[in-house]
């Protein structure tokens, strides 16, 4: 049996016109620091027969693109656009890549997607307030929390005291070189004024966070204080005591206390640097009035500032 076969042209593989193909329908970001870029590449393909014209290449939210806008792609060639990503803000988010052609389904659509990433320090409280502290005398604790409240671990370098008076203080603290996301510490700060008068300074971190260093105004003032201890009275009835204070030897003496003293310690806090003072007691019936004669008389000198002429 004989078979013949008439003339015909047989087209393979080609499709007629532009047909477009992307190499990617989604483009994933995952995690970028805020401030730094990160960059993808598309490629598009014309698989069809004739010139693709892309008129312009755009994209929205905090992503950009380079490359093949107001192109012309021939028949099986492509060409390659850059896209990157730049967070300005420690969060999601989310864009699209639009590219209007003379091809069927033009725009062509990219989904696009990102999150950017940071530490975010918070500090609590804000500042340190140690009220007055006898010099030389160490303060009661106080405590500050910082906090991560970003979506990126918080490395630390560095946590000083800065300022005119950063010796009178100290600390300890659980920080570390690193806070996590979400993360807390505590630095624990104590006060000791070396003189007496308005103390500042600022506890300061350095950090890889915005803003740094971190500062914590701290104050306090350093005070002069006697502390007067005794025995308690042998006396049956005693209730309390006077306290008396002379700036000369044997008086006269002038009476410090508003009420009476229970306790057998009194803390004079009204002194002055290189001063020399006089003190004696004296004891109180319960009915209130009835007092005993003076003590002995013990006497103080408040240490002389530096630099202080007497």
């Amino acid at each position: 049996m004989l078979f013949s076969l008439a003339s015909c042209t047989l087209w393979v593989g080609t499709a007629a016109g532009q047909v477009v193909t992307l190499s990617n329908a989604t483009i994933l970001f995952g995690n970028v620091a805020v401030g730094a870029t990160s960059t993808r590449t598309l490629t598009i393909t014309n698989s069809g027969t004739s010139n693709l014209v892309i008129t312009s290449i755009t994209a929205t939210g905090n992503f950009h693109t380079a490359n093949c806008a107001n192109a012309t792609v021939q028949p099986r060639a492509n060409c390659v656009v850059s896209v990157s990503f730049t967070p300005r803000v420690p969060e999601s988010s989310e864009g699209s890549l639009s590219i209007p052609d003379n091809a069927t389904g033009s725009p062509q659509t990219v989904s696009l997607s990102g999150t950017g990433t940071a530490p975010i320090v918070s500090l609590s409280p804000a500042s340190l307030a140690f009220g007055n502290v006898p010099a030389d005398t160490t303060s009661t604790s106080q405590v500050v929390t910082l906090s991560n409240t970003g979506n990126a671990a918080l490395s630390l370098t560095s946590s000083t005291f800065t300022g005119t008076n950063a010796s009178d203080f100290a600390k300890t603290e659980t920080c570390g070189s690193s806070v996590g996301a979400g993360a807390k510490c505590t630095i624990v700060v104590m006060f000791t004024p070396s003189a007496s008068g308005s103390r500042t300074a600022a506890l300061s971190i350095s950090d890889n966070a915005t803003g740094s260093p971190q500062t914590v105004p701290l104050s306090g003032s350093g005070t002069h204080d006697v502390i007067l201890a005794w025995d308690a009275s042998l006396t049956p009835g005693v209730v309390g005591y006077n306290i008396f204070r002379a700036t000369t030897s044997g008086g006269p003496y002038k009476l410090l206390n508003a009420s009476i003293v229970s306790a057998t310690t009194y803390t004079d806090t009204e002194v002055q640097s290189g001063q020399a003072y006089y003190y004696v007691a004296t004891s109180i019936a319960s009915d209130g009035v009835t007092e005993s004669g003076y003590s002995n008389q013990v006497s103080a000198t408040v240490p002389l500032e530096a630099g202080a002429i007497q």
